[in-house]
């Protein structure tokens, strides 16, 4: 347990490190709270002698079968992102991984909060980290051939389209022409996975009209060529 007093005394988080990496659950456990009060307060230093080996710890975290280890796992990692900014970039490939990951679990806490850091480093870094993340999380996370009815319907509300969507619909007239079309291709694979819904939802979004009528030609196409994935039962995702 970290100790109060060295709490108070301490200048960085080392004297945080060695419960954040302990395999130990109940230290994982009883140094969270203080380490929440820590990185929330903005006048605390983040200098570490290993700061990779730190959020390597709370990636462990994440991955953890103790929900409540997994949870403030998360929680910690969105405080470092609010705190480090910019230079949290250079963790965001595992830290995205690891909400991927979680966007499944069979505990709202842990889905939602998942997603929550998900958008969050959308909103923090570039267009390409947008399309990176939401690409990432359509290829890992939304499979739907061959799942249960369960992993479907956690499939439909971890991944929280409403949140997405509107994210990739901005983008469809991003300066960038790489962006525009990785937007277009993602809400066309969207789309295949979703079924009219997506077709109802964009056009209540501000997406030229011109974009709008190659996206329903590219949506009509999918149908046509039978490439949709939505069950025929009418099982599929919904956007919520």
């Amino acid at each position: 347990m970290t100790n109060t007093s060295q709490t108070q005394q301490s200048n960085n988080l080392d004297q945080f490190y060695s419960a954040v990496v302990s395999k130990e659950p109940n230290q994982r456990l009883e140094c969270f709270s203080e380490l929440e009060i820590y990185l929330n307060d903005q006048n605390n230093t983040l200098e570490c002698e290993d700061t990779y080996g730190f959020i390597s710890g709370l990636l462990k975290w994440v991955e953890c079968s103790n929900y409540r280890i997994a949870f403030n796992g998360l929680r910690a990692l969105e405080a470092f992102a609010d705190r480090l900014d910019s230079e949290f970039e250079r963790y965001v490939d595992d830290v995205v991984q690891a909400c991927i990951d979680r966007l499944g679990d069979s505990k709202d806490q842990i889905r939602d909060q998942a997603s929550n850091l998900l958008i969050k480093l959308m909103s923090m870094f570039t267009a390409q980290m947008y399309m990176r993340c939401v690409i990432a999380a359509i290829d890992d996370a939304v499979i739907l051939n061959d799942q249960t009815d369960t992993n479907l319907k956690f499939g439909a509300s971890s991944i929280q389209l409403n949140k997405l969507v509107p994210l990739i619909c901005k983008l469809v007239t991003d300066s960038n022409s790489q962006v525009r079309q990785q937007a277009i291709d993602t809400l066309v694979e969207i789309y295949r996975h979703v079924g009219e819904k997506v077709r109802s939802d964009i056009s209540k979004r501000d997406i030229p009209e011109a974009k709008l009528k190659i996206l329903y030609e590219k949506f009509d196409d999918v149908v046509a060529s039978g490439r949709m994935l939505v069950k025929e039962d009418g099982k599929s995702m919904i956007l919520i």
